[in-house]
């Protein structure tokens, strides 16, 4: 005769149980998530909340993007279990649970942590259980568990469901602030960084340079006569000679550099780990590609040039604003000498 407690051989979660376990998780995952401000701190977060009440030993989050970003949680001294075959098994979970094919994509590992509970050693991870991530009506990532023991079951796999239905939705939060942030933080026109992200970043980088004893310089870049450009083919030219520059400086800059427009015709370019040698050779790189420039109009062809002042990062540069000064000086004794040059 069958226990009715028991099935499968495995004593059977309580409903009033089940129901406790989702009300703790939901009210604990609400006030963990809404503290994450990226990604990979609301899967940390999410996880180490989850394995209160589902006792897993790897958790793995997939983003399905350019490349699969994944953020990877373990318990203490699992990470070499985190290997090429898990990596093959969370291929085919997406491909089973989505129909498409991740064989040749890239896997990138955003975030990894070692902060779920302790449980003992574990020599190998035979179950998972995966739940797809939804976030504004599309598949957005995949959610995967591992447990050495026991077998997940259905309420597990009912558990899993409503926590990755939880995350997409403070997912989708954070998603929303991010874009909000980007929109505050970005020029209208050009679409690079606005002045104010610009002073938040040289505050970061000055700090970082301060700390760290790392070179770093300034270039502030001036358009030569953008008035007369102006005034010659209209305003709606000027718009589009300051979205070529930008995109022309863009496709020079190396991944940490930091361009933003500071305001009208005025640019600024931060380039960390660089003393005055290597600013110096970013900014004929620069006077070169802005002379090849050409914008083609109905009537004539528009040309510019620009001139650039560099600064270098002193330790008595006590804020940001005497940092730009003395790269604005630099700047004027550009266009003093002549425009369409530097001046360090």
């Amino acid at each position: 005769m069958t226990d009715p407690e028991r099935q499968g051989g495995q004593p059977r979660a309580k409903p009033e149980r089940q129901i406790d376990d989702v009300a703790a998780l939901l009210r604990k995952l609400t006030g963990q998530l809404v503290q994450s401000g990226t990604m990979s701190e609301l899967f940390g977060a999410g996880f180490r909340t989850l394995c209160e009440v589902l006792p897993i030993d790897v958790a793995v989050a997939v983003a399905i993007e350019q490349n699969l970003y994944l953020s990877i949680s373990t318990r203490p001294g699992l990470q070499a279990l985190v290997n090429d075959a898990l990596m093959e098994r969370m291929r085919r979970a997406l491909e089973n649970r989505l129909s498409l094919s991740f064989a040749s994509t890239d896997v990138v590992v955003r975030s990894e942590t070692r902060d779920l509970p302790e449980n003992g050693e574990v020599a190998s991870l035979p179950h998972e259980l995966s739940a797809v991530l939804e976030v504004e009506n599309r598949t957005a990532g995949l959610l995967m568990v591992f447990r050495a023991v026991p077998e997940f079951s259905r309420d597990d796999e009912s558990l899993l469901d409503i926590f990755s239905a939880h995350l997409a939705l403070h997912s989708g939060n954070l998603r929303a602030r991010e874009r909000i942030m980007q929109l505050a933080e970005t020029d209208d026109l050009t679409g690079i960084a606005n002045k104010r992200h610009f002073r938040r970043r040289l505050s970061y980088e000055m700090d970082r340079a301060r700390v760290y004893n790392l070179p770093l310089t300034l270039l502030l870049l001036d358009i030569d006569e953008f008035k007369q450009i102006n005034d010659t083919h209209g305003h709606t030219m000027g718009d589009v000679v300051l979205s070529e520059f930008c995109g022309t400086i863009n496709d020079s800059l190396r991944q940490p550099d930091f361009f933003a427009r500071f305001g009208g015709d005025e640019f600024a370019l931060i380039l960390p780990h660089t003393g005055v040698a290597g600013a110096c050779s970013a900014a004929d790189r620069i006077l070169a590609q802005v002379r090849d420039l050409v914008i083609f109009t109905d009537e004539a062809q528009v040309r510019c040039s620009v001139s650039i002042g560099i600064a270098e990062f002193r330790p008595d540069d006590t804020t940001p604003e005497e940092f730009v000064r003395r790269a604005d000086l630099r700047l004027y004794d550009s266009k003093r000498l002549g425009k369409d040059r530097y001046t360090a």
